[in-house]
Protein backbone atom coordinates (compact mmCIF):
# COMPACT_ATOMS: atom_id res chain seq x y z
CA UNK A 1 0.00 0.00 0.00
CA UNK A 2 2.86 2.35 0.81
CA UNK A 3 4.20 1.74 -2.69
CA UNK A 4 0.88 2.66 -4.26
CA UNK A 5 0.64 5.77 -2.09
CA UNK A 6 4.11 6.79 -3.24
CA UNK A 7 3.20 6.34 -6.90
CA UNK A 8 0.00 8.34 -6.37
CA UNK A 9 1.96 11.13 -4.64
CA UNK A 10 4.48 11.36 -7.49
CA UNK A 11 1.68 11.36 -10.09
CA UNK A 12 -0.15 14.14 -8.21
CA UNK A 13 3.05 16.19 -8.00
CA UNK A 14 3.70 15.82 -11.73
CA UNK A 15 0.11 16.81 -12.50
CA UNK A 16 0.49 19.92 -10.32
CA UNK A 17 3.74 20.91 -12.08
CA UNK A 18 2.12 20.38 -15.50
CA UNK A 19 -0.87 22.54 -14.51
CA UNK A 20 1.34 25.37 -13.26
CA UNK A 21 3.56 25.20 -16.35
CA UNK A 22 0.70 25.26 -18.85
CA UNK A 23 -1.10 28.04 -17.00
CA UNK A 24 1.99 30.22 -17.46
CA UNK A 25 2.65 29.23 -21.06
CA UNK A 26 2.85 31.73 -23.91
CA UNK A 27 -0.47 33.47 -24.59
CA UNK A 28 -2.66 32.10 -27.36
CA UNK A 29 -2.32 33.72 -30.77
CA UNK A 30 -5.55 35.65 -31.34
CA UNK A 31 -7.04 37.06 -34.53
CA UNK A 32 -6.21 40.56 -33.30
CA UNK A 33 -2.54 39.68 -32.87
CA UNK A 34 -2.46 38.10 -36.34
CA UNK A 35 -3.99 41.25 -37.83
CA UNK A 36 -1.48 43.42 -35.98
CA UNK A 37 1.35 41.36 -37.46
CA UNK A 38 -0.18 41.63 -40.92
CA UNK A 39 -0.45 45.41 -40.59
CA UNK A 40 3.30 45.58 -39.98
CA UNK A 41 3.93 43.34 -42.99
CA UNK A 42 1.99 45.59 -45.38
CA UNK A 43 2.76 48.99 -43.78
CA UNK A 44 6.01 48.58 -41.88
CA UNK A 45 6.65 49.25 -38.16
CA UNK A 46 4.08 51.23 -36.19
CA UNK A 47 4.76 54.95 -35.99
CA UNK A 48 7.04 55.01 -39.03
CA UNK A 49 6.19 57.09 -42.10
CA UNK A 50 4.48 54.23 -43.96
CA UNK A 51 2.42 53.32 -40.89
CA UNK A 52 1.11 56.66 -39.52
CA UNK A 53 -1.60 57.06 -36.90
CA UNK A 54 -4.13 58.44 -39.41
CA UNK A 55 -4.35 54.93 -40.85
CA UNK A 56 -6.77 53.15 -38.54
CA UNK A 57 -7.67 49.45 -38.49
CA UNK A 58 -8.49 46.99 -41.25
CA UNK A 59 -11.84 47.61 -42.92
CA UNK A 60 -13.24 44.46 -41.33
CA UNK A 61 -12.31 45.38 -37.76
CA UNK A 62 -15.21 44.95 -35.38
CA UNK A 63 -15.50 48.66 -34.60
CA UNK A 64 -16.06 49.37 -38.30
CA UNK A 65 -18.90 46.85 -38.63
CA UNK A 66 -22.54 47.16 -37.61
CA UNK A 67 -25.02 44.34 -37.13
CA UNK A 68 -26.25 44.52 -40.73
CA UNK A 69 -22.68 44.13 -41.99
CA UNK A 70 -22.52 40.79 -40.17
CA UNK A 71 -25.61 39.34 -41.89
CA UNK A 72 -24.52 39.74 -45.52
CA UNK A 73 -23.87 36.01 -46.02
CA UNK A 74 -27.05 34.67 -44.44
CA UNK A 75 -29.26 34.41 -47.54
CA UNK A 76 -28.98 31.81 -50.28
CA UNK A 77 -28.30 33.21 -53.75
CA UNK A 78 -29.78 31.97 -57.00
CA UNK A 79 -26.62 32.78 -58.91
CA UNK A 80 -24.99 29.85 -60.71
CA UNK A 81 -21.24 29.54 -60.35
CA UNK A 82 -19.33 28.70 -63.52
CA UNK A 83 -15.63 27.96 -64.06
CA UNK A 84 -12.85 29.30 -61.89
CA UNK A 85 -11.00 32.12 -63.63
CA UNK A 86 -8.42 32.95 -60.97
CA UNK A 87 -6.40 31.07 -58.40
CA UNK A 88 -7.49 30.33 -54.86
CA UNK A 89 -5.80 32.82 -52.54
CA UNK A 90 -4.87 32.73 -48.90
CA UNK A 91 -8.03 34.60 -47.89
CA UNK A 92 -10.49 33.40 -50.56
CA UNK A 93 -11.73 30.37 -52.46
CA UNK A 94 -10.97 31.76 -55.91
CA UNK A 95 -12.68 33.93 -58.52
CA UNK A 96 -15.40 32.42 -60.72
CA UNK A 97 -17.45 33.50 -63.71
CA UNK A 98 -21.24 33.75 -63.65
CA UNK A 99 -23.19 31.07 -65.48
CA UNK A 100 -26.04 32.51 -67.55
CA UNK A 101 -27.93 35.65 -66.57
CA UNK A 102 -28.26 36.88 -63.00
CA UNK A 103 -30.75 39.59 -62.04
CA UNK A 104 -30.48 41.67 -58.85
CA UNK A 105 -32.98 44.42 -58.03
CA UNK A 106 -33.99 44.81 -61.65
CA UNK A 107 -30.45 44.88 -63.07
CA UNK A 108 -29.28 41.94 -65.15
CA UNK A 109 -25.70 40.71 -65.01
CA UNK A 110 -23.77 37.99 -66.83
CA UNK A 111 -20.23 36.69 -67.25
CA UNK A 112 -19.18 39.90 -69.02
CA UNK A 113 -20.35 42.21 -66.24
CA UNK A 114 -20.03 40.24 -62.98
CA UNK A 115 -17.70 37.83 -61.22
CA UNK A 116 -18.08 35.69 -58.10
CA UNK A 117 -15.50 35.54 -55.33
CA UNK A 118 -15.58 32.74 -52.80
CA UNK A 119 -14.86 33.84 -49.23
CA UNK A 120 -12.54 31.66 -47.17
CA UNK A 121 -14.66 32.09 -44.03
CA UNK A 122 -17.56 34.12 -42.72
CA UNK A 123 -15.70 36.53 -40.48
CA UNK A 124 -14.57 40.13 -40.16
CA UNK A 125 -12.32 39.83 -43.17
CA UNK A 126 -15.11 38.78 -45.54
CA UNK A 127 -17.62 41.19 -43.95
CA UNK A 128 -15.07 43.96 -44.38
CA UNK A 129 -14.59 43.16 -48.06
CA UNK A 130 -18.34 43.34 -48.69
CA UNK A 131 -18.49 46.68 -46.88
CA UNK A 132 -15.55 47.99 -48.91
CA UNK A 133 -17.09 46.86 -52.21
CA UNK A 134 -20.29 48.65 -51.29
CA UNK A 135 -18.39 51.82 -50.45
CA UNK A 136 -16.47 51.86 -53.76
CA UNK A 137 -19.50 50.96 -55.89
CA UNK A 138 -18.51 47.46 -57.01
CA UNK A 139 -20.89 45.36 -54.88
CA UNK A 140 -23.76 43.40 -56.46
CA UNK A 141 -24.78 40.77 -53.91
CA UNK A 142 -23.50 38.34 -51.29
CA UNK A 143 -24.71 35.17 -49.62
CA UNK A 144 -24.39 31.41 -49.99
CA UNK A 145 -23.93 29.57 -53.28
CA UNK A 146 -22.57 26.28 -54.58
CA UNK A 147 -18.87 26.57 -55.32
CA UNK A 148 -18.34 22.96 -54.36
CA UNK A 149 -21.19 20.53 -55.00
CA UNK A 150 -21.17 19.17 -51.46
CA UNK A 151 -22.08 22.40 -49.66
CA UNK A 152 -23.01 26.06 -49.86
CA UNK A 153 -20.14 28.50 -49.49
CA UNK A 154 -20.05 32.24 -48.76
CA UNK A 155 -19.62 34.26 -51.95
CA UNK A 156 -19.56 37.87 -53.08
CA UNK A 157 -20.91 38.85 -56.48
CA UNK A 158 -19.17 41.98 -57.74
CA UNK A 159 -18.96 44.10 -60.86
CA UNK A 160 -16.22 43.37 -63.35
CA UNK A 161 -13.68 46.17 -63.58
CA UNK A 162 -12.62 46.91 -67.14
CA UNK A 163 -8.93 47.01 -67.98
CA UNK A 164 -5.75 44.96 -67.83
CA UNK A 165 -2.87 44.61 -65.45
CA UNK A 166 -0.18 46.85 -66.90
CA UNK A 167 2.14 43.87 -67.34
CA UNK A 168 -0.52 42.08 -69.42
CA UNK A 169 -0.88 44.89 -71.94
CA UNK A 170 0.58 44.45 -75.39
CA UNK A 171 2.38 47.76 -74.99
CA UNK A 172 4.24 46.56 -71.89
CA UNK A 173 5.12 43.15 -73.33
CA UNK A 174 6.49 44.71 -76.52
CA UNK A 175 8.43 47.46 -74.73
CA UNK A 176 12.09 47.39 -73.82
CA UNK A 177 13.19 47.83 -70.21
CA UNK A 178 13.42 51.62 -70.46
CA UNK A 179 9.97 51.87 -72.03
CA UNK A 180 8.50 49.58 -69.36
CA UNK A 181 9.84 51.90 -66.65
CA UNK A 182 8.33 54.84 -68.53
CA UNK A 183 4.94 53.13 -68.55
CA UNK A 184 5.12 52.70 -64.77
CA UNK A 185 6.11 56.35 -64.43
CA UNK A 186 3.07 57.31 -66.51
CA UNK A 187 0.66 55.16 -64.54
CA UNK A 188 1.93 56.20 -61.10
CA UNK A 189 0.04 59.55 -60.87
CA UNK A 190 -3.15 57.82 -62.04
CA UNK A 191 -2.87 55.22 -59.27
CA UNK A 192 -2.08 57.96 -56.78
CA UNK A 193 -5.14 59.95 -57.84
CA UNK A 194 -7.43 56.97 -57.20
CA UNK A 195 -5.83 56.07 -53.87
CA UNK A 196 -6.06 59.67 -52.62
CA UNK A 197 -9.62 60.12 -53.87
CA UNK A 198 -10.95 57.07 -52.05
CA UNK A 199 -9.03 57.89 -48.86
CA UNK A 200 -10.14 61.52 -48.61
CA UNK A 201 -13.69 61.20 -49.98
CA UNK A 202 -14.66 57.72 -48.75
CA UNK A 203 -12.38 57.12 -45.77
CA UNK A 204 -11.09 53.90 -47.34
CA UNK A 205 -7.39 53.37 -48.07
CA UNK A 206 -6.08 50.80 -50.55
CA UNK A 207 -2.51 50.00 -49.49
CA UNK A 208 -1.50 47.12 -51.77
CA UNK A 209 -1.41 48.64 -55.25
CA UNK A 210 1.06 46.25 -56.86
CA UNK A 211 0.76 45.76 -60.62
CA UNK A 212 -1.99 43.11 -60.37
CA UNK A 213 -4.16 45.27 -58.12
CA UNK A 214 -4.79 48.09 -60.55
CA UNK A 215 -6.14 47.79 -64.08
CA UNK A 216 -5.29 50.23 -66.84
CA UNK A 217 -6.91 51.41 -70.03
CA UNK A 218 -4.52 52.66 -72.70
CA UNK A 219 -4.63 55.01 -75.68
CA UNK A 220 -2.19 55.03 -78.59
CA UNK A 221 0.13 58.03 -78.89
CA UNK A 222 2.70 58.91 -81.55
CA UNK A 223 5.54 57.23 -79.71
CA UNK A 224 4.04 54.74 -77.24
CA UNK A 225 0.69 53.66 -75.89
CA UNK A 226 0.13 55.65 -72.70
CA UNK A 227 -2.00 54.56 -69.71
CA UNK A 228 -5.06 56.82 -69.58
CA UNK A 229 -7.30 55.32 -66.89
CA UNK A 230 -6.69 53.31 -63.73
CA UNK A 231 -9.10 51.32 -61.57
CA UNK A 232 -8.11 49.75 -58.26
CA UNK A 233 -9.12 46.14 -57.63
CA UNK A 234 -8.89 43.63 -54.76
CA UNK A 235 -10.73 45.36 -51.93
CA UNK A 236 -10.27 42.46 -49.53
CA UNK A 237 -8.03 41.75 -46.54
CA UNK A 238 -5.22 42.77 -46.05
CA UNK A 239 -5.31 45.47 -48.74
CA UNK A 240 -7.85 47.88 -47.24
CA UNK A 241 -7.83 50.11 -44.15
CA UNK A 242 -9.96 52.84 -42.61
CA UNK A 243 -8.51 56.32 -42.22
CA UNK A 244 -9.27 59.25 -39.95
CA UNK A 245 -12.04 61.54 -41.16
CA UNK A 246 -9.79 64.59 -41.25
CA UNK A 247 -6.97 63.02 -43.27
CA UNK A 248 -5.69 65.44 -45.92
CA UNK A 249 -4.68 64.98 -49.54
CA UNK A 250 -1.16 66.07 -48.65
CA UNK A 251 -0.86 63.38 -45.97
CA UNK A 252 -2.09 60.63 -48.29
CA UNK A 253 0.13 61.80 -51.16
CA UNK A 254 3.24 61.80 -48.97
CA UNK A 255 2.37 58.33 -47.69
CA UNK A 256 1.61 57.08 -51.24
CA UNK A 257 5.08 58.01 -52.46
CA UNK A 258 6.69 55.87 -49.75
CA UNK A 259 4.30 52.94 -50.21
CA UNK A 260 4.65 53.02 -54.01
CA UNK A 261 8.44 52.88 -53.76
CA UNK A 262 8.27 50.02 -51.25
CA UNK A 263 5.90 47.95 -53.39
CA UNK A 264 7.89 48.61 -56.57
CA UNK A 265 11.14 47.59 -54.87
CA UNK A 266 9.55 44.33 -53.69
CA UNK A 267 8.32 43.56 -57.19
CA UNK A 268 11.69 44.39 -58.72
CA UNK A 269 13.40 41.96 -56.32
CA UNK A 270 11.01 39.18 -57.33
CA UNK A 271 11.80 39.65 -61.02
CA UNK A 272 15.60 39.80 -60.63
Amino acid sequence: MRGLKGVFFVFSLLLLVFTITTSHAAPAITQNSKDADMRIIVLGPLGKLRNPDWILGFYGDNDNLNQDDKTVFEKELEVEVSRRINFIGRYNQGIYSVWGDYKVEGTEYNKRTAIIKGAAEIDGRSWGEVKALKDVGLYINSGLANIHLAKKDPVVVMKIVKGLSIKDTEEYRNANAAQQLKLFDQVKPLVEKEVVRFAVQKGILHVDFHSSNFLVGVMETDNLAAPMTVHLVDWGFPSVFRVKQDVTEAEVKSWFELQWNEIRSRQDKRTT
